[in-house]
């Protein structure tokens, strides 16, 4: 399928697992896994609802997220598995977004992680998602500059497009979600 704009999007995927079951006692990856129907019937929905590109439910599976549930060592796998649900939805008639979202690490010294490991973690998570064959990448709901900086890099080297959302607060302490924004802005390059 080629990109068009405007793009009709998928709705919320949390709220609907919840509606099929999910209760939040694992990570969302992990039970999309284990109740692959749940996702398919969802995103076929939104498919025969009119939607042009589902997102990937990979939204928490980078490695850090992962392993805060006690799942090492299968970024890459979970983020392919969790794709190929997805094309078993959508069955080529809608685009497939492969899904990236904040790690919840913050850059040293306030945090406890390095730009490179930024980036080595989403490049694995990127690995799998491309080994699925997704047709983009789309890195939102950032809310660092270095995590957006660091999945734009590690989706630099693929030809797929990679849309960037970041949330961002009108003041340093936003008292009511009312305070929050998305910008949105298309990265074919790293954000250096």
């Amino acid at each position: 399928m080629e990109l068009r704009f405007p793009l009709i999007l998928d709705g919320a995927t949390g709220t609907e697992l919840q509606k099929r079951g999910y209760t939040g006692d694992v990570c969302a990856e992990q039970w999309t896994l284990d109740h692959p129907d749940a996702i398919i019937d969802i995103q076929r929905g939104y498919v025969a609802a009119g939607s042009q590109v589902v997102y990937t439910p990979t939204f928490g599976a980078n490695r850090r997220k992962l392993e805060e549930s006690g799942l090492f060592n299968c970024t890459a796998d979970y983020n392919r598995r969790l794709a190929e649900l997805s094309a078993q939805a959508v069955q080529g008639k809608a685009l497939r977004a492969g899904d990236m979202s904040p790690t919840g690490a913050f850059l040293a010294p306030l945090g406890d992680v390095s730009f490179e490991e930024l980036v080595d973690i989403y490049t694995e998570q990127a690995a799998g998602l491309e080994r699925a064959g997704v047709d983009l990448f789309v890195i939102e709901t950032m809310m660092t500059l270095s995590d957006a900086r660091a999945a734009a890099s590690a989706t630099s080297l693929s030809s797929s497009p990679s849309p960037v959302t970041k949330t961002a607060a009108a003041s340093p302490a936003p008292t009511s979600p009312r305070r929050w924004w998305s910008c949105r802005a298309w990265a074919s390059t790293p954000l250096v």
